[in-house]
Formats: structure tokens, sequence, C-alpha cells
């Protein structure tokens, strides 16, 4: 076999960093105008405040910081993709072909099946020794919103991510390497929000409370049980979903395992109330709040893709192929 010249870093990853970094400084530096704005809104449309608002306004009147902070680096991460796209001459090319669509179906519904069925196991298991418990009157057919958004996240965040982003990297990185930072960044990048402890009353919002909500999450990476029970998980998402589109060559694979966490997720948290102890973090690191936290989860979603990946062929290609 020989030896790959590929370097460890690129100036692609240099771009998608820089990329990142200033998503998060644009965050930062709109949001407490988003906030101005937002009372604006209020006080425009709303100036009596005798009746309660209705549609967008009350979305405004109940948002709170954390919420104007995550819709910031929202919109300056569309507005800075452009720029990235034209630095970095990311284009369709980056993204597997969809052919042979038959086989392709098979491996969506083979990681799909899997990591659905394996996740509510697992949640089940909770449940057994009451650490969930079913709602009162669980609406057990209730499958369109975790099916919708099982759909909408599997295929469109493959695409970005596995698709456009691994991609990119495996142009001038070794595929370990290029699976490994890609993973990282869309770990990363699920939490660009506070977390629910931290808070700012919207009447005390300076020009740097952007940058405070930035030190907040910043801040949650040195929390050991956080990167046990969160960060670790969702990194190992990362790492199977890249694996199953290094080994296929497609993102057909991936987004079926994407689609089936989404939806047992989704499905389970529908039936199902967390106890006491689960919300005081009495389980931490190993269950927390949801099926996507702890290192129970990570332990299921390991498992889930060493049996995808044994079953699934390999396909040698000129993005996914080791050289």
């Amino acid at each position: 076999m020989q030896v790959s010249n590929r370097p460890i870093v690129s100036h692609d990853l240099l771009k998608l960093t820089l990329y990142v970094v200033a998503v998060l400084i644009g965050g930062a530096l709109l949001s407490p105008w988003l906030v101005s704005g937002g009372q604006w809104l209020l006080t425009t449309f709303n100036p009596s405040q005798t009746e309660p608002p209705s549609g967008l306004l009350k979305e405004i009147h109940k948002a709170d910081f954390s919420r104007y902070f995550s819709r910031a680096t929202q919109i300056c991460a569309v507005l800075l993709l452009f720029p990235l796209i034209r630095s970095t001459d990311l284009n369709r090319s980056l993204i597997p072909s969809w052919t042979p669509a038959r086989s392709g179906l098979t491996h969506y519904l083979l990681g799909f099946i899997l990591a659905a069925s394996l996740l509510l196991t697992l949640g089940w298991s909770f449940c057994q020794n009451t650490i969930y418990r079913l709602r009162p009157e669980p609406t057990w057919t209730a499958l369109a919103a975790p099916l919708t958004a099982a759909l909408g996240a599997g295929i469109l965040e493959e695409i970005f991510f596995r698709g456009a982003i691994l991609g990119l990297l495996l142009r001038t990185l070794r595929p370990i390497t290029a699976l490994l930072f890609s993973s990282a960044l869309f770990a990363f990048v699920h939490f660009l929000r506070p977390p629910e402890t931290w808070s700012l009353p919207l009447n005390e919002v300076t020009w740097t409370s952007g940058f405070q909500a930035l030190s907040a999450i910043l801040a949650t990476f040195k929390n050991t049980d956080f990167l046990l029970a969160e960060f670790a998980t969702l990194f190992a998402v990362g790492c199977v979903l890249a694996a199953a589109r290094l080994r296929t060559g497609q993102l057909w694979a991936s987004m079926g395992l994407h689609g089936g966490w989404v939806f047992g997720l989704k499905y389970f948290s529908a039936l199902t109330l967390s106890s006491k102890a689960l919300r005081a973090g009495d389980h931490l690191p190993w269950i927390g709040l949801n099926l996507k936290i702890g290192l129970a989860p990570l332990l299921v979603i390991t498992l889930t893709g060493l049996i995808v990946l044994r079953l699934l062929p390999r396909t040698e290609n000129s993005l996914g192929k080791s050289t």
C-alpha cells in the first residue's frame, strides 16, 4: 500500500476554521442589534400591550437572549457561506453520486432501521429501570413529526457535512484525518447556543453581551461531564456517519443512520417523561436528559456503527479511497 502524501492540515481546513470563528464573532456582534430590532418591533406594532402579541410578535416577545444569539449565528453562517464557497471552490462535484438508487435505498433502510431500533431499545431499557417513564396517555401513532424531522435533518445535514464538507477535506487530507476534523466540526456546531443555565435579561443587553454568551458556550467545554456525555456522543455520531460515507462512496447509508437516530430521539421524547433524578443530573455522564446525551447512547451509537459498517459493502472511489 502506498503511503499518502496528503498533509495533516490544509488550506481548506484553515478556511473552514476561519469560517466558524467568523460566524461566532459575527453572531456575538449581531445579537445585540437583533435584540434592539426585536424590541423596536414590539413597541412599534404593539405599543399599548393591552393585548398579548400574536404571530411573529409573539415569538419576539418570548425570545430570550440565547435565542437571539442563536439566530444571529445562523444569519452569519448563511451570509458567510458564499465567500467560503468562492474561496474553497465548494461545488457539486464534492457530493457523491446518487446512483445506483436501488442499492442506495437498501443502504438507507438498513441504516435507518438499525439506528432507530437500537436507540429505542436503549430507551426502553431506561423505562424498565424507571429512569424514564411513559406519559399517562402516550400517542403511539404520532409518527409524522419524528419522521419529518428525521428526513429533514438526515438528508440536509448529510449533504452538507458528509457531502460538501467531508468532500472538501478529502481533496487534501488523508481520509482518517478528514473524518476526524469533519466529525469535530459537526459536534461543535451543535453547541452554538448558550447553555440553559446561562441567561441575560434583555434590559441588560449591551454591545458586549454577545461575547458573554460566546464565553458561556466555550466554558462548557471545560466541563468533564459535558465532554463525556454530549460532545463525545455527537463526535461519535459524526465519525460513524463519515465512515459510512467513506466505505460506500455514497451518502445513502449515512442519511439513513442520521435519520434513524433523529427519529428514535424524537419519538422516544414524545412518548416519555424524565425522572427527577435524571433532571438533577444524577445519572451523568452515563445518561442525560435525552437519548443523545450520555456514555450509554455513545456505546449504542458505536455498536450501531460497527454493525452497519460490517454489513455495508466497501466501494473504492476517488473521494473515499485510502491511498
